[in-house]
C-alpha cells in the first residue's frame, strides 16, 4: 500500500460495509446503511450486503431478525441478487441464510443442483469449510431428494465429528437404500467417536440394516449395547440380556 491510499477517502459502499458490520452498534444503525446499500443497487452494493450474514451481531433476537429481514429484501430484489447469493454460498462459512433466500429466487431442482456441486467441491480433509459443509449438507437433507445422498456420503468420513454427525443425519431423512447401507462402516473399529457411532447404530437399527457379517467388527462398546435380529438387524439389548451377558 502506497502513502497515498492511506489517505484516499473511502467510496459509499465501503463506508455502508463498514456500518453493517458493526456487531455491537445499535440495529437501527445497521438497518440505515443495509437500506442504503439497497438504495445503491449497484452491484458492489449487492455483494456488500451480503456481509450481514459473516457475523452474529449483540443480541441474539436483534441479530435473528436483521438476518430474517435481509433474506427479505434480497428476494425482493430478485434476478440481480442470485449470482452474489450463490458467489457467497461458494465462499464463505455462515450461508444458512443465503440458502433461504436463493431456495425463493430459484426452483426447487436448480437450487438442489447448485447445493450439490458446491458440496462435491469441497473436501472431507478441509478444516475451513466445517460450517459450510454443514449447512449445504443441512440443505440437501431438507430438500428431501433421494439422489443427494451421493454427494453427502464422503462426509461420512469428514475429519469434523460434527459434519459426520449432520451427514447421518441428512442420510436418515433421505432413507437412499445404497446410502444407508454405507453407514456400516461407521461402525466398525475405532476410527469415529462414540457418539458417532451410536447415531450410525441407531439409523442402522431403524432402517432395519443387515449387519450380520459385520457385526463381529463393530466397536466393543456398541456391541455390549446391541444385539442382532432375527434377521441380522442391530437391536438394542434389553436390561435382562444386557445383564445376562455381563454374567
Amino acid at each position: 500500500m502506497g502513502l497515498l491510499d492511506l489517505f484516499k477517502s473511502k467510496s459509499p459502499v465501503e463506508k455502508l460495509t463498514k456500518e453493517l458490520t458493526e456487531p455491537f452498534a445499535q440495529p437501527e444503525y445497521r438497518r440505515t446503511a443495509m437500506n442504503k446499500l439497497i438504495e445503491l443497487g449497484t452491484p458492489e452494493a449487492h455483494a456488500a450486503l451480503l456481509k450481514r450474514f459473516t457475523y452474529n451481531a449483540n443480541g441474539s433476537i436483534a441479530d435473528e431478525s436483521e438476518k430474517r429481514d435481509l433474506v427479505d429484501e434480497i428476494v425482493r430484489i430478485g434476478q440481480p441478487m442470485v449470482g452474489p447469493v450463490r458467489a457467497f454460498i461458494r465462499s464463505e462459512k455462515a450461508v444458512e441464510f443465503p440458502i433461504r433466500a436463493l431456495l425463493e429466487m430459484e426452483s426447487k431442482e436448480t437450487v438442489r443442483d447448485f447445493l450439490t456441486e458446491s458440496l462435491t467441491s469441497l473436501e472431507p480433509l478441509d478444516h475451513r469449510t466445517t460450517d459450510r459443509k454443514r449447512a449445504l449438507i443441512t440443505a440437501l437433507a431438507d430438500l428431501g431428494d433421494p439422489a443427494s445422498a451421493s454427494a453427502i456420503l464422503p462426509f461420512l468420513k469428514d475429519h469434523s465429528d460434527d459434519v459426520q454427525f449432520q451427514a447421518l443425519e441428512a442420510l436418515e431423512t433421505l432413507a437412499e437404500p445404497n446410502a444407508l447401507a454405507a453407514v456400516v462402516e461407521l461402525c466398525v473399529g475405532d476410527a469415529h467417536a462414540p457418539r458417532i457411532q451410536r447415531r450410525a447404530a441407531q439409523v442402522l437399527a431403524k432402517f432395519e440394516i443387515s449387519v450380520r457379517d459385520r457385526f463381529e467388527g463393530f466397536n466393543a462398546e456398541l456391541r455390549s449395547e446391541m444385539m442382532l435380529g432375527k434377521k441380522g438387524q442391530l437391536m438394542r439389548k434389553t436390561s435382562s440380556t444386557a445383564a445376562r451377558d455381563a454374567s
